[in-house]
């Protein structure tokens, strides 16, 4: 089955353990699976602050904020952190209504998120 997301890791100068993740694409049941298994995969490399660039991201449904929340659980279990950031209007509208804009780390813009990494 095709997925309808691309994720892409890149390293952040100067930060160990930490890796800007670029959603591209739509978010929801159809990939959740796939997206759970890449981000686990980082964590199990040992890869505990990401900050997770939204910018073409389109859109996330419960499923998909469902495992967002996961993620940011994880990390801080972990000891890290899950920042998100560079969210377009209808994400961030769905992330809100359903009431977990006060439960993730949500940044404007990807510099501040990266010089939030503790």
């Amino acid at each position: 089955m095709e997925t309808q997301i691309q994720i892409t890791c890149e390293e952040i100068a100067g930060k160990a353990n930490a890796r800007i993740v670029r959603f591209v694409g739509d978010l929801d049941a159809t990939n959740v699976d796939y997206v759970t298994e890449q981000i686990t995969n980082y964590f199990g490399d040992g890869l505990v602050k990401i900050v997770a660039d939204f910018k073409q991201l389109r859109y996330v449904n419960s499923t998909g904020l469902g495992v967002l929340l996961h993620f940011n659980k994880s990390a801080k279990e972990r000891g890290g952190c899950f920042k998100i950031t560079n969210l377009n209007e209808n994400v961030y509208e769905i992330i809100e209504i359903i009431g977990a804009a006060s439960l993730l780390d949500i940044y404007d813009e990807i510099s501040e998120a990266i010089a939030a990494l503790d």
